[in-house]
């Protein structure tokens, strides 16, 4: 098959690449209203699945993957934000592999060509080999497999003029943070590094308009999401995202809402604690890291860095989530250790503990 993630400014170009007949669509109900839709409505006799809900549910994907065998459908489209095209790309599985062993076992590669059609930018899903869904609810799992990169993706910013203003706001801050934990990554490198300063440049120069609404901005923080999407396929995420699970499951925010105030209180926490660090190439190197994020942004080091984060969320008016003072302080114990391994500095369960209790500003209770 041609090479992953080839880029088409339109449906019109589909036809051109790919030669099918019967596409299905995962979608979100926005996405309905549209003139693409429409397009894929009048053009293919296409399958709709629709039922995706704001954090997918495995128990959705198997049902999806069992329509599209029903209907004999050849090429799945996944339209929408971050949890659409996870969806899509295990509905793309599913329908050659066992739903019984998908979460334990690896899932052999198919050949169904795969368009992913970001409506939001934010998640970068369409540039990565990740899936995140829930199981029973608030039982996390996050698969990774190389079939998920789409075959296709049109990035169009005409999808973005609809977006509300807080799901503006979070989508756009989930995307920074996928640059700024990929920057400082342990698995870095110079390719990961050169995508994120990409990404964290557009969030920068395209910010303001964004949130205005305007159309070259909103290309450009598609691109922005685009581009930290390439950064943590390489690299995967840190801590902000390892413990924000806990958050929008618990809390009722946006996945990037809890992201940003979860990396805002743990950059100023390791601006203190930074003598134990993850990072083989050492702790200079790691404190370089944090300073050229903090340039990056517009500050002078990575104090400014922080400070110029920790703003954005009060300019968008992110605010604390709630939650119980017992609550709060289980969480620590169901992030996934793992992805704490990626983190420059190291995090034991204490850290983890008070940079939990500094979200919830627990001290204050």
């Amino acid at each position: 098959m041609q090479n992953k993630g080839v880029i088409l400014d339109n449906l019109n170009e589909l036809e051109k690449v790919s030669c099918f007949k019967k596409p299905f669509l995962c979608c979100g109900n926005s996405f309905k209203n549209t003139e693409a839709f429409r397009f894929l409505n009048e053009k293919y006799d296409l399958a709709v699945w629709d039922k995706i809900r704001p954090n997918p549910r495995f128990e959705d994907m198997i049902a999806a993957a069992e329509l599209f065998k029903r209907n004999k459908c050849e090429f799945i489209i996944g339209a929408g934000g971050g949890s659409v095209l996870d969806s899509a790309k295990m509905i793309k599985l599913l329908v050659t592999n066992s739903a019984e062993t998908a979460l334990t076992q690896p899932m052999q590669s198919n050949n169904i060509g795969f368009l992913a059609i970001p409506t939001t930018a934010g998640t970068g899903s369409e540039a990565t080999r990740y899936s995140i869904f829930y199981v029973n609810e608030n039982e996390k799992h996050s698969i990774t497999h190389d079939d998920f990169l789409p075959d296709y993706v049109i990035l169009n910013e005409e999808f973005l003029k609809t977006v509300p203003p807080y799901q503006r706001q979070c989508t756009c801050m989930d995307a920074l943070c996928h640059a700024i934990e990929s920057y400082w990554n342990v698995k870095s490198n110079k390719e990961s590094r050169e995508y994120a300063e990409r990404a964290i440049r557009l969030f920068v120069q395209n910010k303001d308009g964004y949130i205005a609404n305007q159309p070259e901005a909103n290309r450009g923080m598609l691109m922005a999401s685009y581009y930290a999407g390439k950064a943590i396929n390489i690299t995967s995420t840190t801590s902000a995202h390892a413990m924000c699970y806990n958050i929008t499951i618990n809390c009722g925010t946006a996945h990037g809402h809890s992201v940003a105030v979860n990396l805002a209180e743990i950059w100023d926490y390791m601006n203190v604690h930074n003598e134990q660090i993850n990072d083989a190439r050492g702790r200079n190197f790691v404190l370089k890291t944090f300073d050229e994020l903090g340039i990056l942004l517009g500050g002078r080091n990575s104090a400014d860095g922080a400070r110029i984060f920790r703003a954005l969320i009060e300019e968008f008016g992110l605010y604390t989530p709630k939650a119980e003072s017992a609550q709060v302080l289980s969480f620590a114990e169901n992030v996934n250790a793992d992805r704490l391994l990626n983190n420059p500095t190291t995090l034991l369960s204490a850290d983890v503990t008070e940079i939990y209790k500094r979200v919830f500003k627990i001290n204050e209770y």
